[in-house]
């Protein structure tokens, strides 16, 4: 398992969060999905033994760059340091700024409600508001997600909370150290406005009591045993993987409030999240939907919480419609990427899974549509396709097939009527080909009547594309030829599994 770093983003009016979690990864060659966020707050993972990104990675992150403002600010009220751990028990060992609640009986409580007897704590630095340093994402357009529409709009605006590092030691311990941001934050009138953050202390009483999770997780190698426990069955895993982590960690924050600080209704609001755009839809989906199915999963329970590592789900489907592990298992889908042109050798095949179907779909329909259109989802397959030389304006030119196999005809339909409108959001249609300029082109073809192909990407990919198969096998191929004027199914009629074949003509549009 190759340890990665990971970025949640939590939308800032509705949720304050941070978190750490590992996963795998796995490369190619050209980028199909990215993840970052907007005007977001913003959880960063800080258990990266090495980072790597992949071309058809579904969680290929980009880089931040943190930088501390010097602007001069007025004088503001500051902690009276009633809680700065010395005199305690000090099983929460604190250094820095003041914080404004009692990190040994956070840290205690949140031990109680996973009923773990435990008799050592994190190190916890607490870094003052006008001291926490910011963070710049640089975002990739050049992937499939924001080809798809999963794309900020504009630069996106973090903030950052806090992080949990589990920091390993040489003899397989580890010794756990959190670190809590912008604290005093909610004194200070004029950085809040600059940021446009309302950050309270109550909240950072909440981060901690999430971050506090991670440490138990830390401690007793839950993440290591989720990781081995997904299955080989399981699809779209990084984004599964992560819904485990933060979403267990999301649900403790939630049942915390309910228990000690007299919010007997919070929870992530799935409602909100629904109609998110397509890019906060996706950022936030593992902690909003990983949420509500641990809370549905432990029966509303936090002790034995670990019972979700060691059984996890195999899919963002059963996630977001929380079913069981062994119930609506993704169906049987090979696709297969072929090229009979000058373009480089394609991507194998990677699944994106509901949650990324949803959110692309949301950035060209409501979130009811988007919703139904993705709710039929049984096992998809995304390739990138590459040519081999740079454009005169510098830069590749990148397509990519992707094949979405439906529970079955009616749930096909049912997308492929939601996806015709969200063609149309796209631009002007020519011979099937939607878009506004050349580099970002869609089209759809029917492969069956429980599989589609959608291609995407630069205009010399989707008019050049063609796409075979039947309901369980598709190849996409690349021919370096014109195709739009051969826009046919070519099938005898018997059955939905006859092999058919599609001369594919898609006006693509960029990754963004």
């Amino acid at each position: 398992m190759t340890n990665r770093t990971l970025i949640a983003v939590v939308l800032a009016v509705t949720m304050v969060l941070a978190g750490c979690s590992t996963g795998t990864n796995t490369g190619t060659t050209a980028p199909t999905d990215d993840t970052t966020t907007a005007e977001t707050t913003v959880a960063t993972t800080t258990e990266a033994d090495s980072t790597t990104t992949s071309a058809d990675s579904s969680d290929d992150t980009t880089t931040a760059e943190p930088t501390t403002t010097t602007e001069d600010y007025p004088e503001v009220k500051t902690e009276n340091c009633r809680y700065s751990g010395e005199g305690d028990d000090d099983i929460v060992r604190e250094s820095g700024a003041c914080l404004p609640f009692d990190a040994d009986e956070v840290y205690k409580r949140v031990a109680d409600m996973a009923d773990i007897d435990i008799d050592k704590g994190p190190s916890v630095n607490s870094i003052p508001a006008r001291e926490t340093s910011r963070y710049d994402f640089n975002f990739n357009n050049d992937t499939f997600g924001a080809t798809m529409g999963i794309a900020p709009d504009g630069q996106p605006s973090v903030f950052v909370p806090g992080y949990a590092s589990p920091n390993s030691n040489p003899d397989g311990t580890v010794s756990p150290a959190v670190t809590m941001r912008y604290i005093g934050l909610w004194n200070d009138t004029a950085l809040q406005e600059e940021l446009g953050i309302r950050y309270t202390a109550a909240d950072a009483e909440v981060t901690a009591a999430h971050e506090f999770l991670h440490v138990m997780q830390f401690y007793q190698g839950s993440q290591e045993r989720l990781a081995q426990n997904l299955s080989s069955e399981g699809v779209n895993l990084a984004d599964v993987e992560l819904a485990m982590v933060e979403g267990s960690a999301s649900f403790f924050e939630s049942q915390y409030q309910r228990e000690y600080m007299d919010n007997p209704d919070a929870m992530r609001n799935f409602s909100a999240w629904s109609n998110a755009n397509a890019y906060s839809m996706k950022q936030l989906g593992p902690y909003v939907a990983g949420s509500h199915y641990t809370r549905w999963y432990l029966n509303g329970s936090t002790e034995n919480f670990e019972k979700i590592y060691d059984n996890p789900p195999k899919s963002m489907e059963q996630i977001l419609h929380k079913h069981p592990p062994d119930e609506e298992l993704p169906k049987n889908l090979s696709v297969n990427g072929e090229v009979s042109s000058e373009w480089a050798t394609p991507s194998s095949a990677e699944t994106k899974g509901e949650l990324f179907l949803r959110s692309a779909l949301r950035s060209g329909v409501s979130g009811d549509d988007a919703a139904a259109g993705a709710a039929g989802w049984g096992q998809d397959g995304a390739i990138a396709f590459q040519n081999t030389s740079y454009s005169a304006a510098g830069n590749y030119k990148y397509g990519y097939g992707w094949a979405i196999r439906f529970d079955n005809a009616t749930e096909a339909a049912e997308f492929e009527t939601i996806f015709q409108e969200w063609l149309e959001s796209k631009g002007p249609q020519e011979n099937g080909v939607y878009g506004e300029s050349d580099d970002q082109t869609f089209r759809m073809i029917e492969i069956s009547e429980e599989t589609v192909v959608v291609l995407a990407g630069h205009e010399d990919f989707t008019t050049q594309a063609t796409a075979s198969g039947d309901t369980t096998a598709v190849v996409i191929e690349h021919t370096g030829e014109n195709q739009t004027q051969s826009d046919a199914v070519t099938d005898d009629g018997d059955d939905e599994d006859d092999e058919s074949t599609v001369a594919g003509s898609v006006h693509v549009r960029p990754l963004a």
